[in-house]
């Protein structure tokens, strides 16, 4: 009984430190400026008056997906978006003091470079 126990606890620890190690993932500085470009144009290209992205976090998401995280014109409105295994931007969450999207990408993402 004791040594079924003691298996339970070790396969336990083992997968839970696997666990632990995938969900924490880093980038590398390239994956990472590759996120950082395409996060840009796409809010230069999709919204008014952008003067300049700041991007202050990238990291992975819990569902093992990267998110890049940043403000615009001088910390005027702040965003999160998703990032795709190809670079694009998949979704986008901006504050309430974010500026507006641009008319012609209401409907559909505006062309931007990723």
């Amino acid at each position: 009984m004791l040594r079924r126990l003691l298996m339970v606890f070790l396969i336990s620890t083992v997968l839970g430190g696997c666990s632990w190690a995938s969900s924490h993932e880093t980038y590398d500085d390239e994956t990472i400026a590759k996120a950082e470009a395409s996060t840009q144009n796409y809010i230069k290209s999709n919204f008014k008056e952008i003067q300049s992205v700041t991007i202050t976090n990238v990291s992975q998401n819990e569902m093992g997906g990267m998110t890049v995280e940043g403000s615009v014109n001088n910390g005027e409105g702040t965003f999160s978006a998703g990032i795709e295994n190809d670079f694009s931007v998949g979704s986008v969450g901006v504050s309430e003091t974010f500026p507006d999207r641009k008319e012609d990408c209401m409907e559909r993402t505006c062309t931007y470079e990723h």
